[in-house]
C-alpha cells in the first residue's frame, strides 16, 4: 500500500472513530452493569443504535488495499456490516450471557482503539515531516477505477503485461462500445506496485456498467458459496443422499455457466438499438472480465463525493452529468454491499436466532 492510501486511511478512520466509540461504550456500560448486578437494565435501544450506526456505514471512499489493512489491523469485524453481525451475534443469541457479550464488546473496543492509536501515530508522521501524499483520484466528472492484478493474473513479467493490457482493452472496448463511448475516454491516471494496481478514470456510464457486471460477478459468487455451505450442513446433519448433492451441484453449474447470459440480460437497455458489432464486443468484454475476477483479479471503485440533495444548477450539462454520476455511485454502492454480502457468507454465520426480549 501507498503512503498515500495509509494516510487517506488514517483520515478516514478518525472521521469514523468518535461515534463509533461512543456508540459501543453506549451499549458497553448496560451489559456490564447487567454481568455484575441482580438487577438487569434492558440494552435494546442501545443495541439498536448500535447496529443502526455500523450498518449504515459506508466505504465508498475506500480501496480494497485499504479495507484490507482494517483487515490486517484486526478492526474490521467491528465496523461496518460485518461490525453489526458480530454485536448481534454477541447480544442477540439464544444463549446470551451478559457476562461474554462484554468479554467480547471489550475486544471489539480495544481492537478499535488500537486501529485508532496505529493509524493516528502513521498520519501525525507524515503531518509531522510535512510530507503531501500524492493522491491519485479522477478529474471532476470522472471516477476512479482499480484494477487488480493478482493471484493467477498477477504480471510478473513483460509477457504477462502484454497479455493484461489486451484482455484489459478489450474489457474496455466492450462496456464503451455499450455506452456509446470510445476506449480511449476510459483514462490511465496512475498505477501502485505490490500486487500491480492500475489506476483508471471512467465516465459515469461506463462506471455504472463495471459496476453493475462486478455486483453480478459477486452475487454469482455468493450463490455458489451459498449452494456449497447448504451441501456441507446437509453433510453434517446426515441428511445429504447422492441425488440431493447431484441436485445441488447441477445449480451450482448453471450458476456458473448462465452468469454472461444473466449479465448481457441485465445489460440488454443499453444493446438497444445497437448494430451488431456491440452485442459480440460487450460478450467478449463480459467473458473476459469474468475470467479476470475467477482467476484472483480484483475491480474496485472510488465512489464520488456528490451532494445528492442539492437542487439542479440549471446547466442541463451539468445536471446530466450530476444525475449519471449519482446513478453510478448507486450502483458502486450497491456492488460494496453485495461483495460484504459475500464476505459474510465466506467467514459463516457469526449470530444464532435472535430473541424477542434481551433483559
Amino acid at each position: 500500500m501507498n503512503v498515500d492510501e495509509l494516510y487517506r486511511l488514517g483520515v478516514w478512520f478518525s472521521t469514523q472513530f468518535q461515534e463509533l466509540k461512543k456508540r459501543y461504550a453506549a451499549l458497553q456500560a448496560p451489559l456490564s452493569h447487567n454481568a455484575s448486578q441482580p438487577d438487569k437494565r434492558p440494552v435494546e435501544s442501545e443495541l439498536d443504535s448500535l447496529v443502526d450506526f455500523l450498518r449504515s456505514q459506508h466505504f465508498d471512499e475506500l480501496s480494497l488495499e485499504q479495507l484490507k489493512m482494517l483487515g490486517l489491523l484486526g478492526v474490521d469485524a467491528y465496523i461496518g456490516p460485518e461490525g453489526a453481525a458480530f454485536v448481534e451475534g454477541a447480544v442477540r443469541t439464544s444463549n446470551y450471557d451478559p457476562a461474554t457479550a462484554v468479554t467480547r464488546l471489550n475486544e471489539a473496543i480495544a481492537s478499535i482503539n488500537e486501529a485508532r492509536a496505529k493509524l493516528a501515530a502513521y498520519v501525525d508522521a507524515v503531518d509531522g515531516l510535512a510530507l503531501t501524499p500524492d493522491e491519485v483520484l479522477a478529474d471532476e466528472g470522472l471516477i476512479t477505477i482499480r484494477v487488480g492484478f493478482q493471484n493467477d493474473v498477477a504480471i510478473d513479467n513483460v509477457a504477462d503485461w502484454k497479455n493484461s493490457a489486451k484482455d484489459w482493452y478489450d474489457i474496455i472496448r466492450g462496456l464503451a462500445m455499450a455506452c456509446n463511448e470510445k476506449p480511449e475516454d476510459v483514462k490511465v491516471i496512475g498505477a501502485s506496485t505490490g500486487s500491480i494496481i492500475m489506476i483508471m478514470a471512467g465516465t459515469a456510464a461506463f462506471t455504472a456498467i463495471l459496476a453493475q457486471i462486478a455486483k453480478h460477478m459477486t452475487t454469482t459468487a455468493k450463490d455458489v458459496i451459498g449452494v456449497r455451505v447448504e451441501i456441507e450442513n446437509l453433510r453434517q446433519k446426515k441428511l445429504l443422499t447422492r441425488a440431493m448433492e447431484e441436485e445441488l451441484r447441477r445449480i451450482e453449474k448453471d450458476k456458473s455457466d448462465n452468469a454472461i447470459d444473466t449479465v448481457i440480460g441485465l445489460l440488454k437497455g443499453n444493446l438497444s438499438g445497437k448494430d451488431g458489432d456491440v452485442p459480440v464486443a460487450l460478450s467478449a468484454s463480459i467473458k473476459k472480465l469474468l475470467t479476470f475476477s475467477e482467476k484472483g483479479g480484483t475491480v474496485d471503485f472510488v465512489a464520488p463525493e456528490l451532494d445528492e440533495g442539492e437542487d439542479g444548477s440549471g446547466d442541463a450539462d451539468d445536471d446530466e452529468l450530476k444525475v449519471a454520476l449519482i446513478a453510478a455511485k448507486a450502483a458502486i454502492r450497491e456492488y460494496q454491499g453485495e461483495r460484504e454480502s459475500l464476505k459474510l457468507l465466506s467467514s459463516g454465520p457469526k449470530s444464532s436466532s435472535e430473541l424477542s426480549n434481551l433483559d
